[in-house]
Protein backbone atom coordinates (compact mmCIF):
# COMPACT_ATOMS: atom_id res chain seq x y z
CA UNK A 1 0.00 0.00 0.00
CA UNK A 2 1.26 3.47 -0.88
CA UNK A 3 2.56 5.44 2.09
CA UNK A 4 0.14 8.23 2.93
CA UNK A 5 0.93 11.72 4.13
CA UNK A 6 -1.22 13.42 6.77
CA UNK A 7 -1.04 17.13 7.45
CA UNK A 8 -2.64 18.14 10.75
CA UNK A 9 -3.70 21.79 10.93
CA UNK A 10 -4.52 23.44 14.26
CA UNK A 11 -6.68 26.57 13.89
CA UNK A 12 -6.31 29.33 16.50
CA UNK A 13 -8.07 28.74 19.80
CA UNK A 14 -8.13 32.36 20.89
CA UNK A 15 -10.18 35.31 19.69
CA UNK A 16 -7.81 37.41 17.60
CA UNK A 17 -10.08 40.47 17.63
CA UNK A 18 -9.97 40.62 21.42
CA UNK A 19 -6.20 40.57 21.64
CA UNK A 20 -4.52 43.93 21.47
CA UNK A 21 -7.67 46.03 21.81
CA UNK A 22 -8.76 47.95 24.90
CA UNK A 23 -10.56 45.01 26.49
CA UNK A 24 -8.68 44.66 29.77
CA UNK A 25 -9.83 41.11 30.44
CA UNK A 26 -8.14 39.43 27.48
CA UNK A 27 -4.61 38.21 27.07
CA UNK A 28 -3.02 35.79 24.65
CA UNK A 29 -3.29 32.31 26.21
CA UNK A 30 -0.32 30.03 26.71
CA UNK A 31 -0.14 27.46 23.96
CA UNK A 32 -0.44 23.77 24.67
CA UNK A 33 1.65 21.08 22.99
CA UNK A 34 -0.68 19.29 20.55
CA UNK A 35 -0.71 16.07 22.57
CA UNK A 36 -3.70 14.66 20.75
CA UNK A 37 -1.92 14.86 17.41
CA UNK A 38 1.33 13.51 18.85
CA UNK A 39 -0.61 10.60 20.31
CA UNK A 40 -2.22 9.97 16.92
CA UNK A 41 1.16 10.05 15.18
CA UNK A 42 2.68 7.59 17.64
CA UNK A 43 -0.28 5.22 17.41
CA UNK A 44 -0.48 5.36 13.60
CA UNK A 45 3.24 4.74 13.29
CA UNK A 46 2.93 1.49 15.22
CA UNK A 47 -0.52 0.22 14.21
CA UNK A 48 -0.85 1.05 10.51
CA UNK A 49 0.13 -1.57 7.92
CA UNK A 50 2.09 1.16 6.15
CA UNK A 51 2.86 3.92 8.67
CA UNK A 52 2.01 7.37 7.27
CA UNK A 53 4.18 10.45 7.27
CA UNK A 54 2.78 13.14 9.54
CA UNK A 55 3.34 16.90 9.70
CA UNK A 56 1.82 19.57 11.97
CA UNK A 57 0.88 23.17 11.15
CA UNK A 58 -0.12 24.99 14.35
CA UNK A 59 -1.57 28.31 13.22
CA UNK A 60 -1.55 29.70 16.76
CA UNK A 61 2.20 30.22 16.48
CA UNK A 62 2.39 32.44 13.35
CA UNK A 63 -0.69 34.34 14.52
CA UNK A 64 0.98 35.08 17.85
CA UNK A 65 4.06 36.35 16.02
CA UNK A 66 1.92 38.50 13.73
CA UNK A 67 0.08 40.03 16.68
CA UNK A 68 3.32 40.83 18.46
CA UNK A 69 4.62 42.62 15.38
CA UNK A 70 1.30 44.33 14.54
CA UNK A 71 0.98 42.39 11.28
CA UNK A 72 -2.22 40.48 12.02
CA UNK A 73 -4.59 42.80 10.16
CA UNK A 74 -5.20 40.18 7.43
CA UNK A 75 -4.73 36.89 9.23
CA UNK A 76 -7.11 35.07 6.84
CA UNK A 77 -4.75 35.75 3.94
CA UNK A 78 -1.81 34.70 6.12
CA UNK A 79 -3.46 31.38 6.96
CA UNK A 80 -4.29 30.76 3.31
CA UNK A 81 -0.68 31.37 2.35
CA UNK A 82 0.66 29.08 5.10
CA UNK A 83 -1.71 26.25 4.20
CA UNK A 84 -0.92 26.58 0.48
CA UNK A 85 2.81 26.42 1.24
CA UNK A 86 2.36 23.39 3.46
CA UNK A 87 0.32 21.66 0.75
CA UNK A 88 2.98 22.39 -1.87
CA UNK A 89 5.88 21.24 0.31
CA UNK A 90 4.35 18.23 2.09
CA UNK A 91 1.81 17.12 -0.54
CA UNK A 92 -0.56 15.34 1.85
CA UNK A 93 -3.23 12.86 0.86
CA UNK A 94 -5.19 13.68 4.03
CA UNK A 95 -5.56 16.97 5.91
CA UNK A 96 -6.91 16.76 9.44
CA UNK A 97 -8.14 19.95 11.12
CA UNK A 98 -7.92 19.56 14.89
CA UNK A 99 -10.18 21.92 16.85
CA UNK A 100 -10.80 22.04 20.59
CA UNK A 101 -13.00 25.07 21.27
CA UNK A 102 -15.97 26.95 19.82
CA UNK A 103 -13.79 29.86 18.74
CA UNK A 104 -11.92 27.63 16.26
CA UNK A 105 -15.06 27.04 14.21
CA UNK A 106 -14.74 30.33 12.33
CA UNK A 107 -11.51 29.11 10.70
CA UNK A 108 -12.45 25.56 9.71
CA UNK A 109 -14.34 26.23 6.48
CA UNK A 110 -11.74 28.64 5.07
CA UNK A 111 -8.92 26.22 5.88
CA UNK A 112 -10.77 23.30 4.32
CA UNK A 113 -11.64 25.32 1.23
CA UNK A 114 -8.01 26.33 0.77
CA UNK A 115 -6.98 22.67 0.87
CA UNK A 116 -9.58 21.69 -1.72
CA UNK A 117 -8.62 24.57 -3.99
CA UNK A 118 -5.02 23.36 -3.93
CA UNK A 119 -5.79 19.63 -4.16
CA UNK A 120 -9.43 18.65 -4.78
CA UNK A 121 -8.75 14.95 -4.19
CA UNK A 122 -7.27 15.40 -0.71
CA UNK A 123 -9.49 14.11 2.09
CA UNK A 124 -10.32 16.90 4.55
CA UNK A 125 -11.22 15.61 7.99
CA UNK A 126 -11.89 17.28 11.32
CA UNK A 127 -11.69 16.04 14.88
CA UNK A 128 -11.21 17.14 18.46
CA UNK A 129 -13.53 18.51 21.10
CA UNK A 130 -15.48 20.94 18.91
CA UNK A 131 -16.15 18.70 15.88
CA UNK A 132 -16.97 15.75 18.16
CA UNK A 133 -19.85 17.73 19.63
CA UNK A 134 -20.73 19.84 16.58
CA UNK A 135 -20.44 17.31 13.77
CA UNK A 136 -23.82 18.33 12.36
CA UNK A 137 -22.92 22.01 12.21
CA UNK A 138 -19.50 21.24 10.73
CA UNK A 139 -20.95 19.13 7.91
CA UNK A 140 -23.79 21.57 7.24
CA UNK A 141 -21.73 24.79 7.33
CA UNK A 142 -18.33 23.63 6.03
CA UNK A 143 -18.88 22.08 2.57
CA UNK A 144 -15.16 21.48 2.00
CA UNK A 145 -14.98 19.09 4.98
CA UNK A 146 -15.42 15.44 3.96
CA UNK A 147 -15.90 13.77 7.36
CA UNK A 148 -15.80 14.32 11.12
CA UNK A 149 -14.30 12.00 13.73
CA UNK A 150 -16.25 11.51 16.96
CA UNK A 151 -14.07 11.49 20.10
CA UNK A 152 -10.53 10.18 20.28
CA UNK A 153 -8.97 9.49 16.91
CA UNK A 154 -6.27 6.86 17.36
CA UNK A 155 -8.33 3.82 16.35
CA UNK A 156 -10.65 5.55 13.81
CA UNK A 157 -7.66 7.09 12.04
CA UNK A 158 -5.76 3.79 12.02
CA UNK A 159 -8.78 2.03 10.54
CA UNK A 160 -8.98 4.72 7.86
CA UNK A 161 -5.31 4.45 6.87
CA UNK A 162 -5.53 0.66 6.72
CA UNK A 163 -8.78 0.63 4.71
CA UNK A 164 -8.59 -0.39 1.01
CA UNK A 165 -11.61 1.87 0.35
CA UNK A 166 -11.35 4.99 2.51
CA UNK A 167 -14.59 6.58 1.31
CA UNK A 168 -16.52 3.45 2.23
CA UNK A 169 -14.78 3.34 5.60
CA UNK A 170 -15.74 6.94 6.38
CA UNK A 171 -19.37 6.18 5.54
CA UNK A 172 -19.59 2.98 7.58
CA UNK A 173 -17.21 3.31 10.53
CA UNK A 174 -18.90 3.90 13.90
CA UNK A 175 -16.74 6.92 14.76
CA UNK A 176 -16.71 8.67 11.39
CA UNK A 177 -19.65 10.74 10.13
CA UNK A 178 -20.11 12.02 6.57
CA UNK A 179 -22.97 13.87 4.88
CA UNK A 180 -24.23 10.58 3.51
CA UNK A 181 -24.26 9.10 6.98
CA UNK A 182 -25.93 12.18 8.38
CA UNK A 183 -28.68 11.97 5.76
CA UNK A 184 -29.24 8.34 6.70
CA UNK A 185 -29.69 9.25 10.36
CA UNK A 186 -26.34 7.92 11.55
CA UNK A 187 -25.18 9.05 14.99
CA UNK A 188 -21.42 8.53 15.43
CA UNK A 189 -20.05 6.84 18.54
CA UNK A 190 -16.71 6.63 20.32
CA UNK A 191 -14.00 4.09 19.59
CA UNK A 192 -11.61 4.42 22.51
CA UNK A 193 -8.18 2.99 23.18
CA UNK A 194 -9.06 1.08 26.33
CA UNK A 195 -5.47 0.45 27.48
CA UNK A 196 -3.56 3.74 27.34
CA UNK A 197 -0.28 1.84 27.71
CA UNK A 198 -0.82 0.68 24.12
CA UNK A 199 -0.11 4.19 22.86
CA UNK A 200 3.62 4.41 22.11
CA UNK A 201 5.81 7.15 23.55
CA UNK A 202 5.17 10.49 21.89
CA UNK A 203 7.59 11.91 19.35
CA UNK A 204 8.20 15.43 20.70
CA UNK A 205 10.70 16.17 17.92
CA UNK A 206 7.67 16.92 15.74
CA UNK A 207 7.24 20.26 17.53
CA UNK A 208 9.50 22.99 18.85
CA UNK A 209 9.03 22.67 22.62
CA UNK A 210 10.18 26.26 23.11
CA UNK A 211 6.87 27.38 21.59
CA UNK A 212 4.96 25.59 24.36
CA UNK A 213 6.76 26.59 27.52
CA UNK A 214 4.48 29.06 29.28
CA UNK A 215 1.52 27.18 30.76
CA UNK A 216 2.82 27.06 34.33
CA UNK A 217 0.54 28.88 36.81
CA UNK A 218 3.01 29.30 39.68
CA UNK A 219 4.31 32.78 38.96
CA UNK A 220 7.02 32.61 41.64
CA UNK A 221 9.20 30.94 39.02
CA UNK A 222 8.59 33.36 36.13
CA UNK A 223 11.83 34.22 34.38
CA UNK A 224 13.66 31.10 35.53
CA UNK A 225 14.95 28.65 32.95
CA UNK A 226 12.57 25.72 32.63
CA UNK A 227 11.19 23.02 30.39
CA UNK A 228 7.47 22.52 30.87
CA UNK A 229 5.80 19.38 29.61
CA UNK A 230 2.46 17.82 30.41
CA UNK A 231 1.19 14.34 31.01
CA UNK A 232 -2.33 12.93 30.80
CA UNK A 233 -2.19 9.82 32.98
CA UNK A 234 -5.88 9.11 32.38
CA UNK A 235 -8.73 9.97 30.03
CA UNK A 236 -12.39 10.44 30.85
CA UNK A 237 -14.40 11.86 33.74
CA UNK A 238 -17.49 10.39 35.44
CA UNK A 239 -18.94 13.76 36.38
CA UNK A 240 -21.36 15.81 34.29
CA UNK A 241 -20.58 19.39 35.32
CA UNK A 242 -22.98 21.62 33.41
CA UNK A 243 -20.34 23.65 31.56
CA UNK A 244 -18.02 20.76 30.62
CA UNK A 245 -17.95 19.06 27.21
CA UNK A 246 -15.34 16.45 28.10
CA UNK A 247 -17.71 13.44 27.83
CA UNK A 248 -18.23 14.18 24.13
CA UNK A 249 -14.48 13.70 23.58
CA UNK A 250 -13.20 11.24 26.20
CA UNK A 251 -16.36 9.72 27.65
CA UNK A 252 -17.39 9.21 31.27
CA UNK A 253 -15.53 5.97 31.92
CA UNK A 254 -12.02 6.71 33.16
CA UNK A 255 -9.17 4.84 31.45
CA UNK A 256 -5.72 5.10 32.98
CA UNK A 257 -2.06 4.47 32.30
CA UNK A 258 -0.26 2.00 34.52
CA UNK A 259 2.08 3.38 37.17
CA UNK A 260 5.00 1.87 35.28
CA UNK A 261 4.02 3.69 32.09
CA UNK A 262 3.62 7.01 33.93
CA UNK A 263 7.10 6.71 35.43
CA UNK A 264 8.58 5.63 32.10
CA UNK A 265 7.06 8.58 30.27
CA UNK A 266 8.29 11.10 32.83
CA UNK A 267 11.75 9.56 32.74
CA UNK A 268 11.94 9.96 28.97
CA UNK A 269 10.73 13.58 29.20
CA UNK A 270 13.46 14.32 31.71
CA UNK A 271 16.31 12.44 30.01
CA UNK A 272 15.61 13.41 26.39
CA UNK A 273 13.96 16.80 26.70
CA UNK A 274 15.25 18.30 29.96
CA UNK A 275 11.87 18.30 31.75
CA UNK A 276 11.89 20.51 34.86
CA UNK A 277 8.17 21.30 35.31
CA UNK A 278 5.58 18.56 34.95
CA UNK A 279 1.98 19.62 34.36
CA UNK A 280 -0.48 16.87 35.27
CA UNK A 281 -3.53 17.56 33.12
CA UNK A 282 -5.89 14.67 33.84
CA UNK A 283 -9.59 15.49 33.67
CA UNK A 284 -10.09 13.73 37.01
CA UNK A 285 -6.80 12.84 38.69
CA UNK A 286 -8.56 11.74 41.89
CA UNK A 287 -10.90 9.19 40.24
CA UNK A 288 -8.89 6.59 42.23
CA UNK A 289 -7.24 8.25 45.22
CA UNK A 290 -5.03 5.25 45.99
CA UNK A 291 -3.72 5.37 42.43
CA UNK A 292 -3.21 9.14 42.69
CA UNK A 293 -1.13 8.67 45.83
CA UNK A 294 0.88 5.90 44.19
CA UNK A 295 1.63 8.15 41.23
CA UNK A 296 2.86 10.92 43.51
CA UNK A 297 5.14 8.45 45.30
CA UNK A 298 6.47 7.25 41.94
CA UNK A 299 7.16 10.79 40.72
CA UNK A 300 9.02 12.00 43.82
CA UNK A 301 12.43 10.49 42.88
CA UNK A 302 12.55 12.56 39.68
CA UNK A 303 13.06 15.75 41.74
CA UNK A 304 11.04 17.94 39.41
CA UNK A 305 8.47 20.64 40.08
CA UNK A 306 4.85 19.67 39.51
CA UNK A 307 1.66 21.64 38.93
CA UNK A 308 -1.99 20.79 38.36
CA UNK A 309 -3.13 23.64 36.06
CA UNK A 310 -6.39 22.03 34.89
CA UNK A 311 -8.06 21.97 38.28
CA UNK A 312 -8.42 19.12 40.76
CA UNK A 313 -11.43 17.94 42.73
CA UNK A 314 -11.44 19.49 46.21
CA UNK A 315 -12.88 16.39 47.87
CA UNK A 316 -9.84 14.32 46.82
CA UNK A 317 -7.48 16.18 49.12
CA UNK A 318 -6.71 14.81 52.56
CA UNK A 319 -3.73 15.23 54.89
CA UNK A 320 -1.83 12.33 53.33
CA UNK A 321 -2.50 13.62 49.81
CA UNK A 322 -1.26 17.09 50.75
CA UNK A 323 1.89 15.60 52.25
CA UNK A 324 2.48 13.48 49.15
CA UNK A 325 2.03 16.55 46.97
CA UNK A 326 4.83 18.27 48.86
CA UNK A 327 7.15 15.25 48.76
CA UNK A 328 6.56 14.80 45.03
CA UNK A 329 7.48 18.42 44.28
CA UNK A 330 4.01 19.89 43.73
CA UNK A 331 4.29 23.67 44.07
CA UNK A 332 0.80 24.71 42.98
CA UNK A 333 -2.61 23.18 42.41
CA UNK A 334 -5.65 24.80 40.88
CA UNK A 335 -8.80 23.81 42.73
CA UNK A 336 -11.96 23.34 40.67
CA UNK A 337 -14.29 25.09 43.13
CA UNK A 338 -16.34 26.87 40.40
CA UNK A 339 -18.73 28.66 42.81
CA UNK A 340 -19.00 29.78 46.41
CA UNK A 341 -22.72 29.00 46.45
CA UNK A 342 -23.91 25.55 47.48
CA UNK A 343 -27.08 26.18 45.49
CA UNK A 344 -25.13 26.82 42.30
CA UNK A 345 -22.78 23.89 42.90
CA UNK A 346 -25.45 21.31 43.68
CA UNK A 347 -28.51 22.49 41.75
CA UNK A 348 -27.00 24.15 38.67
CA UNK A 349 -23.50 22.77 38.09
CA UNK A 350 -24.38 19.34 39.57
CA UNK A 351 -21.02 19.20 41.29
CA UNK A 352 -20.60 16.98 44.40
CA UNK A 353 -18.93 19.66 46.52
CA UNK A 354 -19.88 21.52 49.68
CA UNK A 355 -18.35 24.96 50.11
CA UNK A 356 -17.70 24.39 53.83
CA UNK A 357 -14.95 21.89 53.00
CA UNK A 358 -12.92 24.26 50.80
CA UNK A 359 -11.12 26.22 53.49
CA UNK A 360 -9.96 23.12 55.37
CA UNK A 361 -8.56 21.59 52.17
CA UNK A 362 -6.68 24.78 51.30
CA UNK A 363 -5.21 24.91 54.81
CA UNK A 364 -4.09 21.29 54.47
CA UNK A 365 -2.22 22.12 51.29
CA UNK A 366 -0.69 25.27 52.76
CA UNK A 367 0.58 23.40 55.81
CA UNK A 368 2.71 21.43 53.36
CA UNK A 369 3.84 24.44 51.35
CA UNK A 370 1.57 23.94 48.33
CA UNK A 371 0.09 27.05 46.73
CA UNK A 372 -3.61 27.12 45.87
CA UNK A 373 -5.20 28.72 42.83
CA UNK A 374 -8.94 28.50 42.22
CA UNK A 375 -11.22 28.32 39.20
CA UNK A 376 -14.52 30.22 39.38
CA UNK A 377 -17.31 30.36 36.77
CA UNK A 378 -20.06 32.98 36.98
CA UNK A 379 -23.07 33.73 34.81
CA UNK A 380 -24.75 30.33 34.68
CA UNK A 381 -28.51 30.29 34.05
CA UNK A 382 -30.26 30.19 37.42
CA UNK A 383 -27.42 31.98 39.22
CA UNK A 384 -28.48 35.20 40.96
CA UNK A 385 -26.58 38.17 42.36
CA UNK A 386 -26.83 36.71 45.87
CA UNK A 387 -24.99 33.61 44.66
CA UNK A 388 -22.19 35.71 43.17
CA UNK A 389 -21.87 37.52 46.48
CA UNK A 390 -21.54 34.16 48.21
CA UNK A 391 -18.74 33.32 45.79
CA UNK A 392 -16.96 36.58 46.53
CA UNK A 393 -17.31 36.00 50.27
CA UNK A 394 -15.82 32.51 49.98
CA UNK A 395 -12.88 33.77 47.92
CA UNK A 396 -12.10 36.50 50.45
CA UNK A 397 -12.54 34.19 53.43
CA UNK A 398 -10.44 31.31 52.15
CA UNK A 399 -7.75 33.39 50.47
CA UNK A 400 -6.17 31.88 47.35
CA UNK A 401 -2.82 32.65 45.80
CA UNK A 402 -4.69 33.56 42.64
CA UNK A 403 -8.29 33.34 41.46
CA UNK A 404 -9.09 32.58 37.81
CA UNK A 405 -12.59 33.93 37.19
CA UNK A 406 -14.39 33.03 33.98
CA UNK A 407 -17.68 33.91 32.38
CA UNK A 408 -19.81 30.83 31.70
CA UNK A 409 -19.58 29.76 28.05
CA UNK A 410 -22.02 27.32 26.39
CA UNK A 411 -19.47 24.96 24.84
CA UNK A 412 -20.79 22.54 22.23
CA UNK A 413 -21.27 19.15 23.83
CA UNK A 414 -21.99 20.53 27.31
CA UNK A 415 -25.32 20.41 29.14
CA UNK A 416 -25.03 24.19 29.45
CA UNK A 417 -25.22 24.53 25.68
CA UNK A 418 -28.30 22.32 25.55
CA UNK A 419 -29.98 24.34 28.30
CA UNK A 420 -29.20 27.63 26.57
CA UNK A 421 -30.49 26.44 23.20
CA UNK A 422 -33.67 24.94 24.65
CA UNK A 423 -34.49 28.11 26.56
CA UNK A 424 -33.30 30.70 24.07
CA UNK A 425 -30.57 32.02 26.37
CA UNK A 426 -28.01 32.55 23.58
CA UNK A 427 -27.90 34.07 20.13
CA UNK A 428 -27.72 31.10 17.76
CA UNK A 429 -26.19 33.08 14.89
CA UNK A 430 -22.72 33.42 16.34
CA UNK A 431 -22.75 30.79 19.06
CA UNK A 432 -19.78 28.89 17.68
CA UNK A 433 -17.52 31.89 18.28
CA UNK A 434 -18.12 32.02 22.03
CA UNK A 435 -15.01 32.46 24.16
CA UNK A 436 -14.54 32.41 27.93
CA UNK A 437 -13.74 36.11 28.12
CA UNK A 438 -17.17 36.98 26.76
CA UNK A 439 -20.47 36.52 28.53
CA UNK A 440 -23.11 35.53 25.97
CA UNK A 441 -25.84 34.03 28.14
CA UNK A 442 -28.93 36.11 28.83
CA UNK A 443 -31.22 34.44 31.37
CA UNK A 444 -33.14 35.35 34.54
CA UNK A 445 -30.56 36.83 36.90
CA UNK A 446 -27.89 36.84 34.19
CA UNK A 447 -27.17 39.86 32.00
CA UNK A 448 -24.08 39.48 29.74
CA UNK A 449 -22.72 42.99 30.29
CA UNK A 450 -23.24 42.78 34.04
CA UNK A 451 -21.58 39.37 34.22
CA UNK A 452 -18.46 40.56 32.39
CA UNK A 453 -18.27 43.54 34.73
CA UNK A 454 -18.87 41.35 37.78
CA UNK A 455 -16.11 38.94 36.73
CA UNK A 456 -13.63 41.76 36.36
CA UNK A 457 -14.62 43.44 39.62
CA UNK A 458 -14.28 40.12 41.43
CA UNK A 459 -10.82 39.75 39.91
CA UNK A 460 -9.80 43.22 41.14
CA UNK A 461 -11.09 42.63 44.64
CA UNK A 462 -9.72 39.14 45.19
CA UNK A 463 -6.39 39.31 43.35
CA UNK A 464 -5.44 42.92 44.11
CA UNK A 465 -7.39 44.87 46.73
CA UNK A 466 -7.62 41.93 49.16
CA UNK A 467 -4.71 39.88 47.81
CA UNK A 468 -4.09 36.89 50.08
CA UNK A 469 -0.30 37.08 50.02
CA UNK A 470 -0.30 40.80 50.76
CA UNK A 471 -2.69 40.30 53.68
CA UNK A 472 -0.51 37.55 55.12
CA UNK A 473 2.88 39.20 54.72
CA UNK A 474 4.05 37.06 51.79
CA UNK A 475 5.23 40.14 49.94
CA UNK A 476 7.93 38.47 47.85
CA UNK A 477 5.35 36.06 46.43
CA UNK A 478 2.95 38.93 45.81
CA UNK A 479 5.68 40.79 43.92
CA UNK A 480 6.12 37.83 41.56
CA UNK A 481 2.41 37.69 40.79
CA UNK A 482 1.93 41.45 40.36
CA UNK A 483 5.01 41.64 38.19
CA UNK A 484 3.59 38.91 35.99
CA UNK A 485 0.42 41.00 35.60
CA UNK A 486 2.19 44.16 34.52
CA UNK A 487 4.41 42.22 32.15
CA UNK A 488 1.28 41.08 30.33
CA UNK A 489 -0.66 44.32 30.91
CA UNK A 490 1.75 47.27 31.35
CA UNK A 491 -1.28 49.57 31.61
CA UNK A 492 -2.89 47.61 34.46
CA UNK A 493 -3.23 50.33 37.11
CA UNK A 494 -4.01 47.96 39.99
CA UNK A 495 -1.08 45.76 39.07
CA UNK A 496 1.26 48.76 39.19
CA UNK A 497 -0.25 50.12 42.43
CA UNK A 498 -0.08 46.89 44.40
CA UNK A 499 3.34 46.05 43.01
CA UNK A 500 4.46 49.37 44.45
CA UNK A 501 2.86 48.49 47.80
CA UNK A 502 4.58 45.11 47.87
CA UNK A 503 7.98 46.60 47.04
CA UNK A 504 7.48 49.15 49.81
CA UNK A 505 6.85 46.37 52.30
CA UNK A 506 10.16 44.66 51.45
CA UNK A 507 12.09 47.93 51.54
CA UNK A 508 12.77 48.28 47.83
CA UNK A 509 11.90 51.97 47.49
CA UNK A 510 13.35 52.43 44.01
CA UNK A 511 11.14 49.74 42.47
CA UNK A 512 8.20 50.93 44.57
CA UNK A 513 8.60 54.46 43.23
CA UNK A 514 8.91 53.24 39.65
CA UNK A 515 5.63 51.31 39.89
CA UNK A 516 3.92 54.20 41.68
CA UNK A 517 4.92 56.67 38.96
CA UNK A 518 3.54 54.29 36.35
CA UNK A 519 0.28 54.00 38.31
CA UNK A 520 -0.03 57.79 38.51
CA UNK A 521 0.46 58.13 34.76
CA UNK A 522 -2.15 55.46 33.98
CA UNK A 523 -4.90 56.91 36.17
CA UNK A 524 -4.17 60.42 34.90
CA UNK A 525 -4.66 59.38 31.28
CA UNK A 526 -7.27 56.61 31.55
CA UNK A 527 -10.69 57.58 32.90
CA UNK A 528 -11.75 53.94 33.31
CA UNK A 529 -8.83 53.15 35.59
CA UNK A 530 -9.15 56.49 37.36
CA UNK A 531 -12.76 55.72 38.28
CA UNK A 532 -11.84 52.26 39.61
CA UNK A 533 -8.84 53.58 41.53
CA UNK A 534 -11.04 56.25 43.10
CA UNK A 535 -13.72 53.76 44.05
CA UNK A 536 -11.22 51.63 45.96
CA UNK A 537 -9.48 54.59 47.59
CA UNK A 538 -6.22 54.23 45.70
CA UNK A 539 -6.08 57.87 44.59
CA UNK A 540 -6.38 59.16 48.14
CA UNK A 541 -3.73 56.73 49.28
CA UNK A 542 -1.43 57.69 46.41
CA UNK A 543 -1.89 61.38 47.23
CA UNK A 544 -0.81 60.76 50.83
CA UNK A 545 2.54 59.35 49.78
Amino acid sequence: MKRQRILFVIPPYFNVEDYGNDNRSNVLPPFTIPYGILSLEAYLKEKCHTPPEVAILDLNLPLKQALETNLAHDFAAMFKHLVENAMDEFRPSIVGISALFNISFRYINDLARTVKEESPDVLVLTGGGLPSAAFRQILELCPAVDAVCKGEGEIPMTDLINAPDQILLLDTHASWITRRGLAQGKNPSHTFVQDLDEIPMLNYSMVDLDNYNNRSIDKRFVGQKKREMAIHTSRGCPFLCVFCSNPSLHGRKVRAMSLERVAQEIGIMQERHGLTVLLIEDDHFFFDRDRAKAILRAIAPFKIRIEFPNGVAVYGIDEEMAELFAKAGVSTVALAVESGSDYVLNKIIKKPLKTNMVKDKVQMLRRHGVQCHVFIVIGLPGEMEEHRQETLSLLLDVGFDWAHIFCAVPILGSRLHEICVENGYIDQIGFLDHVNTKSVIRAPGVDPDEIEQAAYEMNLQVNFVHNHNMRNGNHETAIKYFHNVITKYPEHAFGQYYLSEAYTQVGNEDCALQARVRFDAIVENDAWWREHASRYGLLLDAASH
